[in-house]
């Protein structure tokens, strides 16, 4: 159990694709769909493949936040031993995966709005349930809200409430504004999805998300 945003979240993510590979930043095997796939293009420039489709050759990176603190443009320069990359560009690298990190959780957030439980209310009594919940708040929700939410979390973790379920609670880097517009709503603080929702790749995208945010956010402060 790992905690993001001060928040409990459960990893590593049950991947249905056992095929492994390494983390070419620190040497870590895990199975296949864990990692993020980076290609090199034509101009030497890198790019993350969120389809893990993308034509040509490729490496994974884990994403793990102890080795992503560790990434700089000399540890990228192991790539040169088989691809042809513009170095430095670790810095314009981390910037690119965040924006579309970005995009991509808001496509998976648009493609998920029928299966949306919002608000507090409705959260609450979702976890009655015994269906597993991720629930995401706004990066702007009140610290009351997160302590309520979490308190039933804790309850239905130690069996007081009907779910054995594996929960995961994350705070998002929308605001509630962009939460909500994701979501088809005006502002949105707290959201729930079930386990009929695809689940497993909206905490993914969501746990990636925050680190890289919160990695250049540290940088920029410097």
């Amino acid at each position: 159990m790992k905690r993001v945003g001060g928040l409990k979240t459960n990893l590593p993510y049950q991947a249905k694709d056992k095929a492994a590979r390494t983390c070419f930043a620190c040497k870590t095997t895990r199975e296949k769909q864990l990692l993020l796939r980076l290609i090199v293009d034509e101009e030497g420039q890198i790019w993350p493949d969120f389809s893990a489709k993308l034509p040509g050759r490729g490496v994974y990176l884990c994403m793990e936040e102890d080795c992503l603190n560790k990434v700089s443009d000399k540890r990228l320069g192991v790539l040169r031993r088989d691809f042809s990359p513009q170095l430095p560009q670790w810095d314009v690298l981390q910037q690119r995966i965040f924006d579309m990190l970005s995009q991509r959780l808001n496509q998976l957030l648009n493609g998920v709005k029928r299966q949306a439980v919002i608000g507090r209310d409705a959260v609450m009594h979702q976890m009655w349930d015994k269906k597993s919940l991720l629930v995401l708040f706004a990066a702007d929700a009140g610290d009351a809200l997160l302590r309520q939410v979490n308190d039933a979390m804790d309850k239905r973790a130690l069996g007081e409430m009907k779910s054995d379920a594996q929960d995961k609670t994350i705070v998002s880097l929308l605001d509630a504004e962009a939460l909500g517009s994701a979501l088809g709503r005006k502002k949105i603080a707290v959201v729930a999805f079930t386990e009929k929702s695809p689940l497993l790749k909206l905490q993914q995208i969501s746990v990636w998300q925050q680190r890289f945010g919160l990695m250049l956010a540290k940088q920029q402060g410097k």
